[in-house]
């Protein structure tokens, strides 16, 4: 272990001030590059304390600012943009941290010194550099303890993304309606080329672009009774959002959504590129060279990678036969080379040196109950085996009787087909869409038609997690997906297979089929809250009778609780609640169900909870 050097990136960045000379960033990691001014960062980063899990310095930078194509506003947009209702700029550490998004220095790399995971993406044609989220903004944590603040690579965010696209919005509109905000906001914006010309062509394309901002916002919204803060810190509906990016806006019609109303805790990264299957919901198969383009393709395209579907023009017709044409700024390259560090990501060790040491007698005796009460679903892999492929767990939604929405909601959103009835689901293959079809199989046909546009690169962006292994290396592009195609088929025909005993929840609804993932808990200790949804603070209360866990605390706080092993929740920046305002249990918020281990005595719970300190 050992500390990430800031204070000399600090004492450095202040040579990056606004006005100096451009440079052209020039990593490897960057398939595009950009002329960009440096600016300094925007108050204090905290010195951070890096876990060793694998990875050096240098792959850790490249993972936080190695753009996968998503673009959300211009790259000078949002290093200048002012907060809606103050003058503070919307980047500040200060305005981030709130956020809970990590702040971090200015670098070649990252220019505007933005937080971890807001990277640079420069678009080929006309060269303007953009901002956009890549995996790392998502998928890293700082933990606190006492005096000292860990970086966790591949650990959920604490991030509160759509409250942080929310003030987006609101910073964008008023930065449009206020004049002086606009003449500021303008005049850093094109600096040297500012003339009245220009300053209003930026105000029409501002403008543009906060009524398109606004209607992801609305798109994306939740019913009115719903509470603003249901989705709130640490977890998101990603599923949802990349369903509306397919339905919505990839076809061009706004009201062709649903409601993202299913939040799940970010998942873990580490053992993510082994195991045989992805999400929550086990629906997306880990194949070879496919499986893992098509999850990150999948992933971008619900972070503002700008897919597009629409009929392709005459001569696209007249030459290939093509009906229809598919667009994105993905960068598969860069997501060859994100998922080859993601491969290599390792479990991050309870850092004793750091946190109470860990009680071993509690422990061997934890040791024997969790292969009791835990190992059948959660498997134990030895560290140095943290690379092997592993065949997960795949357990009904009813009889865990945990949340069902997560997976309800992927299998039973529906939406109109549009363009794309009559044209094939998997464009080489499968059944023809019907007018109105899953709508999850939508941005699916987007990702699919991404891949198939370039093949080449497609399976070069593919190869690259492999690292020259044989498997695989010889087959073509078209072989590999109709692998991945059938691996899909054979999960929804599980689904689909006919059951001897209907599996219907509570509520009345049949979830037959339907299931959650269970994965090896390695590194488990730093990924609260648990459960799929987050509904449950620490590892105690995971083991307590699910009408005994708290229906209600604090998340936001970083400070881990050693003992339960969570984060404080007696203070945050949000409250969780597992009821609504009529005391009944709110759809995606339940912590009910996955009751393994709550029979045990108090004595044998805490020693299972120290034995979990340990994976």
């Amino acid at each position: 272990m050992k500390l990430l050097p800031l204070s000399v990136m600090i004492a450095s960045s202040t040579l990056f001030l606004y006005g100096c000379s451009t440079f052209k960033t020039s990593d490897t990691n960057h398939s595009n590059t950009a002329d960009i001014t440096p600016v300094a960062e925007i108050g204090v980063v905290p010195q951070r304390t890096a876990l060793e899990q694998a990875w050096s310095e240098e792959t850790r930078w490249n993972f936080w600012f190695t753009s996968q194509g998503a673009r959300i506003i211009p790259y000078t947009w949002f290093t200048w943009l002012e907060q809606a209702n103050s003058t503070e700029l919307f980047r500040s550490a200060k305005h981030m941290e709130e956020l809970r998004y990590l702040p971090m220095t200015t670098s070649a790399q990252n220019p505007a010194g933005l937080p971890i995971g807001f990277a640079l993406d420069t678009d080929k044609k006309t060269g303007e550099a953009w901002m956009g989220m890549t995996c790392a903004a998502c998928h890293t944590t700082q933990i606190d303890y006492k005096n000292t603040k860990m970086l966790i690579e591949g650990a959920p965010t604490m991030g509160n993304f759509v409250l942080f696209y929310s003030r987006l919005v609101d910073a964008l509109n008023a930065t449009n309606l206020e004049s002086d905000k606009f003449e500021r906001f303008a005049r850093k914006v094109l600096a040297d080329k500012y003339t009245p010309a220009t300053a209003q062509a930026l105000r029409t394309k501002l403008e543009q672009t906060a009524l398109a901002a606004a209607e992801r916002r609305v798109v994306n919204d939740l019913p009115a009774d719903y509470p603003k803060d249901f989705t709130s810190y640490a977890r998101l509906d990603a599923f949802g959002n990349i369903q509306n990016a397919g339905s919505a806006f990839a076809l061009h019609d706004l009201t062709n959504n649903n409601y993202p109303s299913a939040p799940v805790s970010y998942p873990f990264l580490w053992g993510t590129h082994q195991s045989d299957v992805v999400q929550w919901n086990a629906s997306a198969p880990n194949t070879p060279v496919v499986g893992p383009l098509v999850r990150n393709i999948g992933e971008v395209v619900g972070v503002f990678g700008g897919l597009e579907i629409k009929e392709a023009n005459f001569w696209q017709q007249l030459l290939w036969n093509k009906h229809i044409s598919y667009s994105s700024t993905v960068d598969m390259i860069a997501l060859g080379k994100l998922e080859t560090m993601v491969r290599d990501l390792r479990s991050p060790a309870w850092p004793e040196q750091y946190l109470p040491g860990i009680d071993t007698e509690k422990a061997a005796l934890g040791a024997q109950l969790y292969q009791q009460e835990c190992a059948q679903c959660h498997q134990v892999i030895p560290r140095e085996k943290e690379g092997k492929k592993y065949i997960s767990v795949k357990n009904s939604v009813v009889e865990l009787g945990t949340d069902p929405e997560t997976a309800w909601n992927a299998e039973h959103h529906m939406a109109k087909s549009l363009i794309l009835e009559g044209e094939k689901t998997k464009i080489l293959v499968g059944d023809k869409f019907p007018p109105t079809t899953q709508a999850i199989s939508i941005p699916v046909n987007g990702v699919v038609g991404v891949v198939l546009k370039d093949p080449a690169t497609a399976l070069k962006a593919g190869m690259l997690p492999l690292k020259g292994e044989k498997s695989h290396k010889a087959s073509s592009l078209k072989a590999l997906m109709h692998e991945h195609v059938q691996a899909r088929k054979q999960i929804q025909a599980t689904k689909n297979a006919p059951a001897q005993d209907p599996e219907i929840a509570p509520d009345g609804r049949d979830m037959t089929g339907l299931v959650y993932k269970a994965r090896p808990l390695n590194g488990i200790w730093a990924t609260a809250p648990f459960l799929h949804n987050g509904s449950v603070a620490n590892l105690w209360e995971l083991l307590l009778k699910p009408e005994e866990r708290s229906t209600s605390f604090w998340v936001g706080s970083r400070e881990l609780d050693p003992v339960k092993v969570g984060f404080d929740t007696s203070k945050g920046l949000s409250l969780f609640k597992v009821m609504d305002d009529k005391g009944q249990v709110r759809p995606g918020n339940s912590n009910r169900g996955h009751d393994f281990g709550s029979n045990l005595n108090d004595n044998q719970k805490w020693a299972l909870v120290e034995f979990m300190k340990t994976l």
